[in-house]
């Protein structure tokens, strides 16, 4: 009986440390994997394998059983220095599977020579990946762009909030410099359970690569 108290007590101990530092462990991993992914779209590799831990802690979704393929899928890479985002893009259109999996185009259309391109992300409390820490940023930060023809690199003009029925963000002027819009959820409300506000960044290009 004494045995089973001792092995009960480490059990709970372990338990609590492992969900106190919940966030923590799931940063750390999905950095990791990140890293995974982005190394191999830049080694032009076809998908990148997920294992079970990978996927129970950092919630991404394989699009099959080889793996995340990013040979397909993989846009390029979204880099902003001053928030600590170094996230994969996704080809839209946006579903939550590729929002687990990093950020991503809107549209099945979307591309990169448009003139307005839109990157939604999701914020994940406590943890910093994804755009949870896209407030970091400030007006005249880099944004790099990585991309399989080269880095375009934009710098932020504009940071503010609108309501999520406000699509007049994603408009395309046509003749103007090229920009990215990056969309994320902001102003959560606990009695809705609903984010109020998306949180937009625009940023215009400086260097084409």
């Amino acid at each position: 009986m004494k045995n089973f108290t001792r092995v009960l007590g480490v059990v709970l101990i372990l338990t609590a440390v492992t969900l106190f530092f919940w966030q923590d462990i799931r940063e750390v991993f999905t950095d990791r994997l990140n890293n995974k992914i982005i190394e191999g779209f830049v080694n032009d590799d076809d998908d990148i394998k997920v294992n079970a831990l990978e996927k129970f802690i950092t919630g991404v979704k394989p699009s099959d059983k080889a793996g995340i393929n990013i040979k397909d899928d993989m846009v390029g890479i979204l880099k902003i220095e001053s928030a600590n985002i170094f996230e994969p893009v996704y080809y839209g259109p946006l579903t939550e599977e590729k929002l687990r999996n990093g950020v991503g185009l809107l549209e099945e259309t979307d591309n990169l020579d448009m003139q307005n391109i839109p990157i939604a992300g999701h914020r994940v409390e406590g943890a910093g990946i994804r755009f949870n820490y896209i407030d970091k940023a400030r007006v005249g930060d880099t944004i790099e762009f990585i991309t399989r023809d080269g880095v375009r690199k934009y710098k932020i003009y504009d940071m503010y909030e609108v309501s999520p029925t406000d699509v007049d963000v994603l408009d395309q002027h046509e003749g103007d410099p090229q920009i990215l819009t990056l969309i994320t959820c902001e102003d959560y409300n606990p009695d809705t359970l609903l984010f109020e506000k998306r949180l937009i960044v625009q940023a215009e290009i400086i260097d084409k690569g």
